[in-house]
Protein backbone atom coordinates (compact mmCIF):
# COMPACT_ATOMS: atom_id res chain seq x y z
CA UNK A 1 0.00 0.00 0.00
CA UNK A 2 1.12 3.55 -0.77
CA UNK A 3 1.14 6.78 1.24
CA UNK A 4 2.22 10.06 -0.37
CA UNK A 5 2.46 13.33 1.52
CA UNK A 6 2.17 16.48 -0.61
CA UNK A 7 5.28 18.57 0.00
CA UNK A 8 5.22 20.99 -2.91
CA UNK A 9 2.67 23.67 -2.12
CA UNK A 10 2.98 24.96 -5.72
CA UNK A 11 2.11 21.59 -7.30
CA UNK A 12 -0.73 21.71 -9.80
CA UNK A 13 -3.98 20.55 -8.20
CA UNK A 14 -7.64 20.78 -9.08
CA UNK A 15 -9.16 24.12 -8.08
CA UNK A 16 -12.61 24.43 -6.58
CA UNK A 17 -15.26 24.40 -9.32
CA UNK A 18 -17.82 26.94 -8.12
CA UNK A 19 -20.31 25.90 -10.82
CA UNK A 20 -20.90 22.51 -9.17
CA UNK A 21 -20.83 23.40 -5.48
CA UNK A 22 -24.45 22.35 -4.90
CA UNK A 23 -24.38 19.26 -7.14
CA UNK A 24 -24.20 16.73 -4.34
CA UNK A 25 -26.16 13.50 -3.81
CA UNK A 26 -29.33 13.95 -1.75
CA UNK A 27 -29.88 11.44 1.06
CA UNK A 28 -33.15 9.49 0.78
CA UNK A 29 -36.12 10.72 2.79
CA UNK A 30 -36.13 7.56 4.90
CA UNK A 31 -32.63 8.30 6.18
CA UNK A 32 -33.44 11.97 6.86
CA UNK A 33 -36.55 11.02 8.82
CA UNK A 34 -34.65 8.40 10.84
CA UNK A 35 -32.25 11.03 12.12
CA UNK A 36 -34.53 14.07 12.19
CA UNK A 37 -32.63 15.80 9.39
CA UNK A 38 -33.27 18.03 6.39
CA UNK A 39 -31.42 19.11 3.27
CA UNK A 40 -30.74 22.84 3.11
CA UNK A 41 -31.95 24.00 -0.29
CA UNK A 42 -30.20 27.21 -1.44
CA UNK A 43 -33.20 28.09 -3.65
CA UNK A 44 -35.70 28.22 -0.78
CA UNK A 45 -33.63 28.85 2.35
CA UNK A 46 -33.89 31.92 4.55
CA UNK A 47 -31.02 34.39 4.11
CA UNK A 48 -29.85 37.42 6.08
CA UNK A 49 -30.01 40.65 4.02
CA UNK A 50 -26.68 41.40 2.40
CA UNK A 51 -25.44 37.80 2.64
CA UNK A 52 -25.28 35.36 -0.28
CA UNK A 53 -27.48 32.28 -0.44
CA UNK A 54 -26.07 29.25 1.38
CA UNK A 55 -24.75 26.09 -0.21
CA UNK A 56 -26.31 22.65 0.11
CA UNK A 57 -25.77 20.81 3.37
CA UNK A 58 -27.65 18.36 5.62
CA UNK A 59 -28.69 19.43 9.12
CA UNK A 60 -31.07 18.67 12.01
CA UNK A 61 -33.74 21.43 12.14
CA UNK A 62 -34.94 20.79 15.69
CA UNK A 63 -31.91 22.24 17.49
CA UNK A 64 -28.92 24.51 17.06
CA UNK A 65 -25.46 24.28 18.58
CA UNK A 66 -24.18 26.84 21.07
CA UNK A 67 -21.35 26.77 23.63
CA UNK A 68 -22.55 25.35 26.92
CA UNK A 69 -21.62 28.46 28.92
CA UNK A 70 -23.88 30.66 26.79
CA UNK A 71 -26.82 28.30 26.99
CA UNK A 72 -26.48 28.10 30.81
CA UNK A 73 -26.36 31.88 31.16
CA UNK A 74 -29.93 32.98 31.86
CA UNK A 75 -29.45 36.50 30.52
CA UNK A 76 -28.03 35.24 27.22
CA UNK A 77 -30.75 32.61 26.84
CA UNK A 78 -33.43 35.23 27.53
CA UNK A 79 -31.99 37.52 24.83
CA UNK A 80 -31.98 34.62 22.36
CA UNK A 81 -35.59 33.76 23.16
CA UNK A 82 -36.76 37.36 22.78
CA UNK A 83 -35.53 37.25 19.20
CA UNK A 84 -36.89 33.76 18.49
CA UNK A 85 -40.34 34.80 19.78
CA UNK A 86 -40.77 36.69 16.48
CA UNK A 87 -41.07 33.36 14.68
CA UNK A 88 -43.02 31.63 17.44
CA UNK A 89 -40.11 29.62 18.88
CA UNK A 90 -38.04 29.37 22.04
CA UNK A 91 -34.86 27.49 22.90
CA UNK A 92 -33.88 25.54 26.00
CA UNK A 93 -31.02 23.22 27.04
CA UNK A 94 -31.47 19.63 25.98
CA UNK A 95 -31.10 18.42 29.57
CA UNK A 96 -33.57 21.02 30.92
CA UNK A 97 -31.21 22.07 33.68
CA UNK A 98 -29.29 18.84 34.24
CA UNK A 99 -28.04 17.43 37.50
CA UNK A 100 -24.86 17.57 39.53
CA UNK A 101 -22.87 15.49 37.05
CA UNK A 102 -23.96 17.71 34.19
CA UNK A 103 -22.99 20.82 36.12
CA UNK A 104 -19.52 19.41 36.77
CA UNK A 105 -19.13 18.50 33.12
CA UNK A 106 -20.27 21.99 32.12
CA UNK A 107 -17.54 23.56 34.22
CA UNK A 108 -14.94 21.28 32.64
CA UNK A 109 -16.20 21.78 29.08
CA UNK A 110 -17.88 25.17 29.15
CA UNK A 111 -16.95 25.89 25.52
CA UNK A 112 -18.40 22.57 24.37
CA UNK A 113 -21.07 23.15 21.69
CA UNK A 114 -24.29 21.57 22.94
CA UNK A 115 -27.79 21.27 21.54
CA UNK A 116 -30.32 24.00 22.24
CA UNK A 117 -33.69 22.39 21.51
CA UNK A 118 -36.30 24.46 19.69
CA UNK A 119 -39.97 24.42 20.69
CA UNK A 120 -43.10 26.21 19.52
CA UNK A 121 -44.32 28.87 21.95
CA UNK A 122 -47.73 28.26 23.50
CA UNK A 123 -48.96 31.70 22.36
CA UNK A 124 -47.80 31.16 18.76
CA UNK A 125 -49.70 30.21 15.65
CA UNK A 126 -48.58 26.91 14.05
CA UNK A 127 -45.04 27.29 12.71
CA UNK A 128 -42.36 25.13 11.11
CA UNK A 129 -39.50 24.43 13.50
CA UNK A 130 -36.33 25.15 11.58
CA UNK A 131 -33.05 26.02 13.24
CA UNK A 132 -31.66 27.42 9.98
CA UNK A 133 -34.30 30.17 10.02
CA UNK A 134 -33.71 30.68 13.74
CA UNK A 135 -29.95 31.05 13.29
CA UNK A 136 -30.43 33.53 10.44
CA UNK A 137 -32.77 35.59 12.60
CA UNK A 138 -30.22 35.63 15.42
CA UNK A 139 -27.48 36.71 13.02
CA UNK A 140 -29.62 39.56 11.82
CA UNK A 141 -30.30 40.59 15.42
CA UNK A 142 -26.56 40.74 16.14
CA UNK A 143 -25.83 43.17 13.32
CA UNK A 144 -25.92 46.95 13.28
CA UNK A 145 -24.92 49.65 15.73
CA UNK A 146 -27.28 48.48 18.47
CA UNK A 147 -27.32 44.66 18.34
CA UNK A 148 -29.90 42.82 20.42
CA UNK A 149 -27.41 40.02 21.05
CA UNK A 150 -23.64 40.25 21.25
CA UNK A 151 -22.13 39.38 17.85
CA UNK A 152 -19.44 37.25 19.50
CA UNK A 153 -22.16 35.03 20.96
CA UNK A 154 -24.10 34.63 17.72
CA UNK A 155 -20.86 33.86 15.87
CA UNK A 156 -20.64 30.70 18.01
CA UNK A 157 -24.18 29.53 17.13
CA UNK A 158 -24.64 27.12 14.22
CA UNK A 159 -26.86 24.40 12.83
CA UNK A 160 -26.10 20.80 13.79
CA UNK A 161 -24.82 19.11 10.64
CA UNK A 162 -25.39 15.50 9.79
CA UNK A 163 -21.98 13.99 9.10
CA UNK A 164 -21.44 11.01 6.84
CA UNK A 165 -18.69 8.43 6.79
CA UNK A 166 -17.04 8.16 3.45
CA UNK A 167 -16.73 4.76 1.77
CA UNK A 168 -17.92 4.67 -1.82
CA UNK A 169 -20.75 2.57 -3.29
CA UNK A 170 -22.49 1.45 -0.18
CA UNK A 171 -20.70 3.39 2.55
CA UNK A 172 -22.86 6.46 2.09
CA UNK A 173 -26.57 5.79 2.63
CA UNK A 174 -27.90 7.26 -0.59
CA UNK A 175 -25.59 5.14 -2.76
CA UNK A 176 -27.55 1.95 -2.04
CA UNK A 177 -30.96 3.58 -2.27
CA UNK A 178 -31.21 3.29 -6.04
CA UNK A 179 -31.67 7.05 -6.30
CA UNK A 180 -28.36 7.71 -7.96
CA UNK A 181 -26.91 11.18 -7.93
CA UNK A 182 -23.22 10.57 -7.30
CA UNK A 183 -20.95 11.69 -10.15
CA UNK A 184 -20.21 8.16 -11.33
CA UNK A 185 -23.88 7.16 -11.25
CA UNK A 186 -24.95 10.08 -13.44
CA UNK A 187 -22.02 9.82 -15.82
CA UNK A 188 -22.68 6.29 -16.95
CA UNK A 189 -20.48 4.36 -14.52
CA UNK A 190 -23.25 3.27 -12.14
CA UNK A 191 -23.41 -0.38 -11.20
CA UNK A 192 -21.00 -1.15 -14.01
CA UNK A 193 -18.21 0.83 -12.40
CA UNK A 194 -15.10 -1.12 -11.49
CA UNK A 195 -15.71 -0.06 -7.86
CA UNK A 196 -19.16 -1.68 -7.76
CA UNK A 197 -19.30 -5.33 -6.68
CA UNK A 198 -22.44 -6.92 -5.27
CA UNK A 199 -25.95 -5.89 -4.18
CA UNK A 200 -25.24 -2.18 -4.58
CA UNK A 201 -22.41 -2.21 -2.05
CA UNK A 202 -18.73 -2.28 -2.87
CA UNK A 203 -17.61 -4.40 0.08
CA UNK A 204 -17.46 -8.14 -0.38
CA UNK A 205 -16.39 -10.91 2.01
CA UNK A 206 -13.02 -12.52 1.41
CA UNK A 207 -10.72 -15.00 3.12
CA UNK A 208 -7.24 -13.94 4.15
CA UNK A 209 -4.72 -16.75 4.50
CA UNK A 210 -2.36 -14.88 6.80
CA UNK A 211 -1.61 -14.63 10.48
CA UNK A 212 -2.21 -11.35 12.32
CA UNK A 213 0.71 -8.93 11.78
CA UNK A 214 3.32 -9.50 14.46
CA UNK A 215 2.99 -7.29 17.50
CA UNK A 216 5.60 -7.42 20.25
CA UNK A 217 4.33 -8.48 23.67
CA UNK A 218 6.46 -5.93 25.48
CA UNK A 219 7.78 -3.20 23.19
CA UNK A 220 9.76 -1.65 26.05
CA UNK A 221 8.03 1.71 25.79
CA UNK A 222 4.66 3.34 25.26
CA UNK A 223 2.87 2.52 22.04
CA UNK A 224 1.48 5.32 19.84
CA UNK A 225 -2.30 5.62 20.20
CA UNK A 226 -4.62 6.30 17.26
CA UNK A 227 -8.14 7.38 18.24
CA UNK A 228 -10.69 6.30 15.62
CA UNK A 229 -14.09 8.03 15.79
CA UNK A 230 -16.30 5.73 13.75
CA UNK A 231 -18.90 2.93 13.96
CA UNK A 232 -17.27 1.09 16.85
CA UNK A 233 -16.05 -2.49 16.93
CA UNK A 234 -17.15 -6.09 16.44
CA UNK A 235 -15.83 -9.60 17.12
CA UNK A 236 -12.58 -10.63 15.44
CA UNK A 237 -9.72 -12.96 16.43
CA UNK A 238 -7.07 -10.38 15.54
CA UNK A 239 -8.26 -8.38 18.54
CA UNK A 240 -9.05 -11.26 20.90
CA UNK A 241 -12.81 -10.78 20.53
CA UNK A 242 -14.68 -14.06 20.10
CA UNK A 243 -18.08 -12.42 20.69
CA UNK A 244 -19.71 -9.26 22.06
CA UNK A 245 -19.68 -10.28 25.71
CA UNK A 246 -16.99 -7.86 26.85
CA UNK A 247 -14.48 -5.20 25.80
CA UNK A 248 -11.21 -6.08 24.03
CA UNK A 249 -8.68 -7.81 26.31
CA UNK A 250 -5.57 -5.99 27.46
CA UNK A 251 -2.75 -6.07 24.94
CA UNK A 252 -5.04 -6.74 21.96
CA UNK A 253 -4.15 -3.46 20.26
CA UNK A 254 -7.75 -2.28 20.47
CA UNK A 255 -9.26 -0.31 23.35
CA UNK A 256 -12.50 1.57 24.02
CA UNK A 257 -13.50 4.66 26.02
CA UNK A 258 -16.54 3.88 28.23
CA UNK A 259 -16.58 7.40 29.70
CA UNK A 260 -16.85 9.05 26.29
CA UNK A 261 -19.44 6.52 25.12
CA UNK A 262 -21.54 7.18 28.23
CA UNK A 263 -21.39 10.95 27.67
CA UNK A 264 -22.50 10.56 24.03
CA UNK A 265 -25.40 8.32 25.04
CA UNK A 266 -26.54 10.74 27.77
CA UNK A 267 -26.46 13.68 25.34
CA UNK A 268 -28.58 11.68 22.89
CA UNK A 269 -31.06 10.67 25.59
CA UNK A 270 -31.37 14.30 26.72
CA UNK A 271 -32.38 15.46 23.25
CA UNK A 272 -34.24 12.33 22.13
CA UNK A 273 -37.61 13.44 23.47
CA UNK A 274 -37.64 16.35 21.02
CA UNK A 275 -35.38 15.28 18.15
CA UNK A 276 -35.64 12.06 16.19
CA UNK A 277 -32.51 10.42 17.61
CA UNK A 278 -31.03 6.96 17.17
CA UNK A 279 -29.12 5.98 20.31
CA UNK A 280 -25.55 4.71 20.34
CA UNK A 281 -25.79 2.58 23.46
CA UNK A 282 -22.15 1.45 23.61
CA UNK A 283 -19.00 0.81 21.56
CA UNK A 284 -20.40 -2.19 19.62
CA UNK A 285 -21.17 -1.68 15.94
CA UNK A 286 -24.84 -2.76 16.04
CA UNK A 287 -27.50 -3.34 14.88
CA UNK A 288 -26.13 -4.74 11.66
CA UNK A 289 -29.30 -3.78 9.80
CA UNK A 290 -31.53 -0.73 10.04
CA UNK A 291 -34.25 -2.59 8.13
CA UNK A 292 -34.98 -5.79 10.08
CA UNK A 293 -37.95 -6.72 7.85
CA UNK A 294 -35.55 -6.86 4.89
CA UNK A 295 -32.38 -7.91 6.66
CA UNK A 296 -29.82 -6.24 4.41
CA UNK A 297 -26.61 -5.36 6.20
CA UNK A 298 -26.38 -1.62 6.91
CA UNK A 299 -24.19 0.39 4.60
CA UNK A 300 -21.50 1.08 7.18
CA UNK A 301 -21.67 -1.98 9.42
CA UNK A 302 -18.08 -3.06 10.10
CA UNK A 303 -16.60 0.28 9.02
CA UNK A 304 -14.84 0.98 12.33
CA UNK A 305 -13.38 -2.52 12.70
CA UNK A 306 -12.20 -2.40 9.08
CA UNK A 307 -10.28 0.79 9.93
CA UNK A 308 -8.82 -0.81 13.07
CA UNK A 309 -7.60 -3.68 10.90
CA UNK A 310 -5.87 -1.28 8.51
CA UNK A 311 -3.98 0.27 11.42
CA UNK A 312 -3.11 -3.20 12.73
CA UNK A 313 -1.69 -4.17 9.33
CA UNK A 314 0.24 -0.98 8.63
CA UNK A 315 1.43 -0.22 12.18
CA UNK A 316 0.94 -3.32 14.38
CA UNK A 317 2.76 -1.73 17.34
CA UNK A 318 0.13 1.01 17.64
CA UNK A 319 -3.00 0.84 19.80
CA UNK A 320 -6.36 1.83 18.32
CA UNK A 321 -8.77 3.65 20.64
CA UNK A 322 -12.23 3.03 19.14
CA UNK A 323 -14.99 5.55 19.92
CA UNK A 324 -18.41 5.02 18.40
CA UNK A 325 -19.91 8.22 16.99
CA UNK A 326 -21.20 6.87 13.65
CA UNK A 327 -24.39 4.87 13.26
CA UNK A 328 -24.26 1.70 11.18
CA UNK A 329 -26.03 3.52 8.34
CA UNK A 330 -23.09 5.90 8.00
CA UNK A 331 -24.59 8.91 9.84
CA UNK A 332 -23.09 10.86 12.74
CA UNK A 333 -24.56 13.81 14.65
CA UNK A 334 -22.23 16.79 14.78
CA UNK A 335 -22.81 17.38 18.51
CA UNK A 336 -21.75 13.81 19.29
CA UNK A 337 -18.54 14.11 17.29
CA UNK A 338 -17.71 17.46 18.89
CA UNK A 339 -18.34 16.01 22.35
CA UNK A 340 -15.98 13.09 21.66
CA UNK A 341 -13.27 15.42 20.31
CA UNK A 342 -13.57 17.79 23.28
CA UNK A 343 -13.31 14.88 25.71
CA UNK A 344 -10.27 13.55 23.85
CA UNK A 345 -8.68 16.98 24.13
CA UNK A 346 -9.41 16.96 27.88
CA UNK A 347 -7.86 13.51 28.16
CA UNK A 348 -4.69 14.65 26.37
CA UNK A 349 -4.52 17.83 28.44
CA UNK A 350 -4.74 15.77 31.63
CA UNK A 351 -2.05 13.36 30.39
CA UNK A 352 0.29 16.25 29.64
CA UNK A 353 -0.36 18.26 32.79
CA UNK A 354 -0.20 15.33 35.21
CA UNK A 355 2.39 13.14 33.47
CA UNK A 356 0.00 10.30 32.65
CA UNK A 357 1.39 8.76 29.45
CA UNK A 358 -1.14 5.92 29.68
CA UNK A 359 -3.89 8.45 28.86
CA UNK A 360 -2.10 10.01 25.89
CA UNK A 361 -3.60 10.05 22.39
CA UNK A 362 -1.12 10.79 19.61
CA UNK A 363 -3.28 10.70 16.46
CA UNK A 364 -6.98 11.17 15.72
CA UNK A 365 -8.27 9.50 12.54
CA UNK A 366 -11.58 10.78 11.12
CA UNK A 367 -13.31 9.06 8.21
CA UNK A 368 -16.41 11.25 8.20
CA UNK A 369 -17.42 14.79 7.34
CA UNK A 370 -19.88 17.34 5.98
CA UNK A 371 -20.06 20.16 3.44
CA UNK A 372 -20.11 23.66 4.92
CA UNK A 373 -23.12 25.76 3.87
CA UNK A 374 -21.49 29.17 4.17
CA UNK A 375 -20.00 30.46 0.90
CA UNK A 376 -17.20 32.16 2.80
CA UNK A 377 -15.06 29.65 4.65
CA UNK A 378 -15.95 30.97 8.08
CA UNK A 379 -15.85 27.37 9.24
CA UNK A 380 -12.32 28.18 10.41
CA UNK A 381 -13.86 29.98 13.37
CA UNK A 382 -16.79 27.60 13.77
CA UNK A 383 -17.50 24.87 16.26
CA UNK A 384 -15.57 22.16 14.46
CA UNK A 385 -12.62 24.40 13.67
CA UNK A 386 -12.28 25.38 17.33
CA UNK A 387 -11.95 21.85 18.69
CA UNK A 388 -9.63 20.81 15.86
CA UNK A 389 -7.42 23.79 16.66
CA UNK A 390 -7.50 22.76 20.33
CA UNK A 391 -6.20 19.28 19.47
CA UNK A 392 -3.52 20.66 17.17
CA UNK A 393 -2.45 23.03 19.92
CA UNK A 394 -1.83 20.03 22.16
CA UNK A 395 0.35 18.37 19.52
CA UNK A 396 -2.23 15.75 18.50
CA UNK A 397 -1.98 14.84 14.81
CA UNK A 398 -5.40 14.90 13.12
CA UNK A 399 -5.90 12.86 9.95
CA UNK A 400 -9.16 13.16 7.98
CA UNK A 401 -10.65 11.56 4.86
CA UNK A 402 -11.22 13.89 1.90
CA UNK A 403 -14.58 12.40 0.88
CA UNK A 404 -15.88 10.39 -2.07
CA UNK A 405 -18.11 12.68 -4.12
CA UNK A 406 -15.54 13.36 -6.87
CA UNK A 407 -15.77 17.07 -6.15
CA UNK A 408 -13.37 19.87 -5.30
CA UNK A 409 -15.83 21.32 -2.79
CA UNK A 410 -14.28 21.45 0.68
CA UNK A 411 -15.25 18.52 2.87
CA UNK A 412 -14.84 19.19 6.60
CA UNK A 413 -12.99 18.39 8.81
CA UNK A 414 -10.47 17.37 6.10
CA UNK A 415 -10.59 20.87 4.60
CA UNK A 416 -9.27 22.32 7.85
CA UNK A 417 -5.91 21.34 6.35
CA UNK A 418 -5.76 24.98 5.19
CA UNK A 419 -6.55 26.38 8.63
CA UNK A 420 -3.86 28.86 9.71
CA UNK A 421 -1.75 27.61 12.59
CA UNK A 422 -1.23 29.44 15.85
CA UNK A 423 2.23 29.70 17.32
CA UNK A 424 3.60 26.68 19.15
CA UNK A 425 1.06 24.12 17.95
CA UNK A 426 1.41 20.88 16.03
CA UNK A 427 1.03 20.35 12.26
CA UNK A 428 -2.11 21.18 10.33
CA UNK A 429 -4.85 18.64 9.70
CA UNK A 430 -3.65 15.95 7.28
CA UNK A 431 -6.36 15.56 4.63
CA UNK A 432 -6.19 12.30 2.70
CA UNK A 433 -7.45 11.40 -0.77
CA UNK A 434 -7.62 7.86 -2.15
CA UNK A 435 -5.32 6.07 -4.60
CA UNK A 436 -6.01 2.98 -6.69
CA UNK A 437 -3.92 -0.15 -6.10
CA UNK A 438 -2.46 -0.06 -9.63
CA UNK A 439 1.22 0.14 -10.57
CA UNK A 440 1.11 3.92 -10.93
CA UNK A 441 -1.01 4.43 -7.76
CA UNK A 442 -3.41 6.66 -9.71
CA UNK A 443 -5.99 8.81 -7.95
CA UNK A 444 -9.26 6.96 -7.37
CA UNK A 445 -12.12 8.17 -9.54
CA UNK A 446 -14.40 8.72 -6.54
CA UNK A 447 -11.94 10.73 -4.42
CA UNK A 448 -12.45 14.40 -3.69
CA UNK A 449 -9.43 16.58 -4.34
CA UNK A 450 -8.29 20.17 -4.31
CA UNK A 451 -5.55 22.38 -2.89
CA UNK A 452 -6.74 21.40 0.59
CA UNK A 453 -5.87 17.68 0.10
CA UNK A 454 -2.33 17.23 1.45
CA UNK A 455 -1.88 13.46 1.36
CA UNK A 456 -2.81 10.52 -0.87
CA UNK A 457 -2.97 6.88 0.22
CA UNK A 458 -4.29 3.58 -1.09
CA UNK A 459 -8.06 3.61 -0.62
CA UNK A 460 -9.41 1.21 -3.27
CA UNK A 461 -9.33 -2.57 -3.19
CA UNK A 462 -8.34 -2.54 0.48
CA UNK A 463 -8.52 -5.81 2.45
CA UNK A 464 -9.06 -5.64 6.20
CA UNK A 465 -10.88 -7.06 9.24
CA UNK A 466 -14.67 -7.35 9.40
CA UNK A 467 -16.91 -8.53 12.28
CA UNK A 468 -17.14 -12.31 12.19
CA UNK A 469 -20.75 -12.43 13.41
CA UNK A 470 -22.24 -10.41 10.53
CA UNK A 471 -24.35 -12.29 8.00
CA UNK A 472 -27.17 -10.68 6.07
CA UNK A 473 -30.24 -12.15 4.39
CA UNK A 474 -28.76 -12.17 0.90
CA UNK A 475 -28.00 -15.72 -0.16
CA UNK A 476 -26.10 -17.46 -2.89
CA UNK A 477 -28.12 -17.04 -6.08
CA UNK A 478 -27.54 -20.61 -7.20
CA UNK A 479 -27.38 -23.76 -5.12
CA UNK A 480 -26.96 -27.47 -5.80
CA UNK A 481 -27.80 -28.88 -2.35
CA UNK A 482 -27.27 -32.54 -3.10
CA UNK A 483 -23.78 -31.76 -4.35
CA UNK A 484 -22.92 -29.28 -1.58
CA UNK A 485 -22.31 -26.59 -4.18
CA UNK A 486 -23.51 -23.00 -4.44
CA UNK A 487 -22.47 -19.62 -5.80
CA UNK A 488 -20.91 -16.81 -3.78
CA UNK A 489 -22.85 -15.50 -0.75
CA UNK A 490 -22.32 -11.71 -0.94
CA UNK A 491 -23.06 -10.84 2.69
CA UNK A 492 -21.69 -13.75 4.72
CA UNK A 493 -18.72 -12.18 6.51
CA UNK A 494 -18.05 -15.00 8.96
CA UNK A 495 -14.55 -15.45 7.47
CA UNK A 496 -13.72 -12.12 9.10
CA UNK A 497 -12.37 -10.11 6.18
CA UNK A 498 -13.66 -7.89 3.38
CA UNK A 499 -12.56 -5.80 0.41
CA UNK A 500 -13.76 -2.18 0.52
CA UNK A 501 -13.09 1.17 -1.18
CA UNK A 502 -13.09 4.78 0.01
CA UNK A 503 -11.06 7.67 1.34
CA UNK A 504 -12.32 6.32 4.68
CA UNK A 505 -9.61 3.71 4.38
CA UNK A 506 -6.92 5.94 2.94
CA UNK A 507 -7.02 8.16 6.05
CA UNK A 508 -6.21 5.44 8.64
CA UNK A 509 -3.44 4.13 6.39
CA UNK A 510 -1.85 7.59 6.52
CA UNK A 511 -2.43 7.68 10.30
CA UNK A 512 -0.67 4.32 10.63
CA UNK A 513 2.28 5.59 8.62
CA UNK A 514 2.63 8.47 11.07
CA UNK A 515 2.24 5.98 13.92
CA UNK A 516 5.24 4.03 12.62
CA UNK A 517 7.28 7.24 12.59
CA UNK A 518 6.25 7.99 16.18
CA UNK A 519 7.13 4.46 17.30
CA UNK A 520 10.73 5.10 16.25
CA UNK A 521 11.04 7.59 19.10
CA UNK A 522 11.18 4.60 21.46
CA UNK A 523 11.37 5.43 25.13
CA UNK A 524 10.91 9.13 24.38
CA UNK A 525 7.20 8.40 23.86
CA UNK A 526 6.85 8.17 27.64
CA UNK A 527 7.54 11.92 27.83
CA UNK A 528 4.19 13.60 27.23
CA UNK A 529 4.55 17.24 28.28
CA UNK A 530 3.01 19.53 25.70
CA UNK A 531 6.20 21.05 24.29
CA UNK A 532 7.77 17.64 23.75
CA UNK A 533 4.59 16.26 22.15
CA UNK A 534 4.37 19.20 19.72
CA UNK A 535 8.03 18.88 18.69
CA UNK A 536 7.66 15.12 18.29
CA UNK A 537 4.59 15.55 16.06
CA UNK A 538 6.49 17.88 13.73
CA UNK A 539 9.51 15.58 13.67
CA UNK A 540 7.46 12.46 12.93
CA UNK A 541 5.57 14.09 10.07
CA UNK A 542 8.76 15.64 8.71
CA UNK A 543 10.44 12.23 8.53
CA UNK A 544 7.87 10.89 6.06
Amino acid sequence: MVVRFVRDETAEVAAEDVSTLNELPAPPRQLLDRHGARVLDPATSTAVPGRPAPRTTVYRPGAFLIPDRYLRDQETLAAINRVLARIGLYAEPADRGGDGKEATRARQLEDLPVRALLHVREDSDPVVVDCWKAVQLLRGASAGENPEIAPEIVARISVEHLLFSTPVFGGVPWETSGLGGTPWETSGFGAGSSYGRTRGANRIPVTLAADPPHRSDKPGHRRPVVAVLDTGIGPHPWFGLADRSGPPPAGAGLTVAPDIQAAILQAQIDSGSTLATQLLTDFWDAPTTGQPLIGDIDTDTGHGLFIAGIIRQACPEADTLAIRVVHSDGVAYEADVLLALHMLADRVRDAQANNRPENMVDIVSLSLGYYEENPADIAYTGQFGAVIAELLGLGVLVVAAAGNDATTRRFYPAAFADQPLTGGCGPQVISVGALNPDVSASKALFSNEGPWVHCWATGAGVVSTYPTDVRGTAAADHEVPDQGRNSFDPDDFTAGFAVWDGTSFAAPLAAAEIGKALFQFGSELATVDRDTVVKRAWAALGSL
